[in-house]
C-alpha cells in the first residue's frame, strides 16, 4: 500500500507540527529539543525521538507505533496527511 518513496519520507517528517495537531502538549528545552508533557522524560528533535525512562528511540513512524500504538498503516496515514497539510 505505500510505497519505499512514502516510508522514507514518513521517517523524516518533523515530529513536533504532527503531535501538535494530535494535542499533544509540547515544551521546548534546551538544544533544540522539545519535551512531550504527556509522557515523562520524553524528548523529540525534529525527525528523531527518545524516551530514556523506558529505553525507547526512534523515527517519526516508530514514534506513532510504539509510542500512541497506532498500526503502521494508521501512523503512515497520519503522517502523510500531516505532510499533505504542511505543503499547503
Amino acid at each position: 500500500m505505500w510505497s519505499k518513496h512514502q516510508i522514507r519520507l514518513a521517517r523524516k517528517m518533523e515530529l513536533e507540527p504532527l503531535l501538535s495537531r494530535r494535542g499533544l502538549r509540547l515544551r521546548p528545552i534546551q538544544n533544540g529539543n522539545t519535551l512531550v508533557e504527556d509522557y515523562p522524560d520524553l524528548v523529540v528533535k525534529q525527525h528523531y525521538w527518545t524516551w530514556p525512562e523506558r529505553n525507547m528511540a526512534g523515527n517519526t513512524i516508530d514514534f506513532f507505533a510504539k509510542v500512541l500504538h497506532l498500526s503502521f498503516n494508521q501512523a503512515m496515514q497520519i503522517i502523510m496527511e500531516g505532510q499533505e497539510e504542511a505543503g499547503k
